[in-house]
């Protein structure tokens, strides 16, 4: 009687310790706690708390940034309404604008980001497919449930990781509760985007403030310039890379798929400086015949370029431009992972002199952004030594054409 006495009393204490452990009718609703490498993330406020939306856990895209895990990079086009998270592997572009979610390869996923309050939410289980983390949403534990990031398999089970870390995540749901006690804010569906908001988000850096509000860049005084050269590669191409060297600019080359052992160490240094490389058709005999000759043209191209420098081009440019191409051509090259560029400037002046001045006037007159495309030539480089100077003096802003960075082409196709 004694022992059965003893039972009773203990599992009594129990059940008092135990609803010492459930949230009490005056705590703050729908706590939802982010456990990083099976590190949960501490301070908590409303405005970045994990939320489901439609049946799918979304998470502030600032989740992703904490280093060294996951240690992804972030980039945030306001014009084009794209939200970017990148590593060296891979790159995951939110585009809100055109409701679509891409990854470098043109695979497309099923849910986009959202603006909540301030703040952007990613979709966590695309993000960590696209990556390749592992992802589990752990519901039903008397705090609430859990949202599990993992960049690596060595990771304990669901239950085991509940039990280990209970008072950790009492401590950090006390410290909620003190902090915001009362009610939740609900999220504004008038603060909502979605990519048809009137007024777009402000510009990101890769440094979130604390809110995991973007950071508003200041506005560009003058037009951003990106130099692409295109065509075949040789001996004035070293000349080019001498150039851009010494200046600091990255550009990019549009190359063909003429590759051989007297150009093939400009394209290999070209990528080793860190200039981006594109795909270029212009100039073979096929194209213009149908678009099965582009694409089969499009595709040795960069069979050609990845055996050199063992990355596959992304960018693409066509003979004539994307205006040449009909919607379901322009469909299909994305579909295949190409993104498409065209140049907003290219002259047909002869001398180093004449090529410069084009480029000038041209200049002069633009706003926003511009691509000025050149060819490797002894007078495109004569007259590159001197537009560097003249972008340097001027305050103009030269960007490396990237995969993160939106296309510009001419039928206003961003992805």
């Amino acid at each position: 009687m004694k022992r059965k006495t003893h039972r009773l009393l203990a599992l009594a204490l129990a059940a008092v310790l135990l609803l010492g452990a459930f949230p009490t009718s005056n705590a703050v609703p729908d706590v939802i706690f982010t456990a990083i490498n099976d590190t949960f993330l501490r301070n908590l406020a409303p405005n970045t708390m994990p939320m489901q939306i439609d049946g799918l856990v979304y998470v502030p895209y600032s989740t992703f940034l904490i280093a060294p895990s996951p240690g992804l990079s972030s980039t945030y086009n306001a014009a084009n309404n794209q939200l970017v998270l990148y590593n060296i592997n891979r790159i995951l572009t939110f585009d809100m604008a055109n409701a679509i979610t891409y990854d470098e390869q043109g695979t497309v996923y099923g849910a986009n980001a959202v603006r909540r309050n301030g703040t952007y939410y990613v979709p966590a289980r695309v993000v960590c497919d696209a990556f390749g983390f592992y992802f589990s949403f752990v519901p039903g534990n008397l705090l609430g449930p859990i949202v599990r990031i993992n960049t690596d398999d060595n990771m304990v089970s669901d239950d085991y990781l509940v039990s280990r870390s209970f008072t950790v995540m009492r401590s950090i749901y006390d410290q909620y509760q003190r902090d915001y006690g009362g009610e939740t804010e609900e999220p504004d569906p008038d603060n909502e985007t979605n990519g048809n908001s009137s007024t777009p988000p402000p510009s990101t850096n890769e440094n979130p403030n604390a809110s995991g509000e973007p950071v508003e860049e200041e506005p560009e005084a003058k037009p951003v310039v990106y130099l692409a050269f295109e065509g075949d590669l040789n001996d004035s191409t070293g000349q080019i890379l001498d150039i851009l060297q010494e200046s600091g600019y990255q550009a990019t080359f549009f190359v063909t798929g003429r590759l051989h052992a007297g150009n093939v160490e400009y394209l290999a240094r070209a990528a080793a400086a860190g200039h981006t490389i594109g795909n270029n058709l212009d100039g073979y005999a096929g194209v213009g015949a149908g678009f099965q000759d582009l694409a089969q043209e499009a595709a040795a191209t960069t069979e050609a370029v990845q055996a050199v420098i063992k990355t596959r081009p992304r960018l693409l440019m066509v003979p004539g431009g994307s205006a040449s191409l009909t919607q379901e051509e322009v469909a299909a090259l994305v579909e295949s992972g190409y993104r498409l560029w065209d140049g907003s400037f290219e002259t047909q002046a002869q001398t180093a002199g004449a090529i410069y001045s084009a480029c000038l006037s041209h200049l002069e007159g633009a706003s926003g952004h511009v691509v000025l495309n050149l060819r490797s030539s002894p007078e495109n480089a004569e007259a590159l030594s001197s537009l560097v100077d003249y972008f340097r003096s001027n305050g103009y802003e030269v960007r490396p054409i990237t995969d993160v960075v939106a296309s510009i082409n001419q039928i206003l196709d961003k992805r």
